[in-house]
């Protein structure tokens, strides 16, 4: 896959995950992760956070 260097600045210097938005195999647009971050379904994120005893009942998802 090519990915321009300009589409994700610090790509070509990057170790770790890496975000990639694709529109028919063509990379669009992506960010580089930072060493604490990670990604997550908001239900993957309630079910671990149920199994850890913290109450996501009062707890919203926020629609961007």
């Amino acid at each position: 896959m090519q990915i321009p260097d300009d589409l994700i600045p610090g790509l070509l210097t990057h170790t770790g995950p890496v975000l990639i938005y694709l529109i028919n195999g063509e990379a669009q647009r992506g960010f580089l992760l930072r060493e604490n971050e990670f990604v997550t379904s908001w239900q993957e994120l309630q079910e671990a956070g149920k199994l850890a005893g913290f109450p996501f009942s009062n707890v919203s998802r926020v629609q961007l």
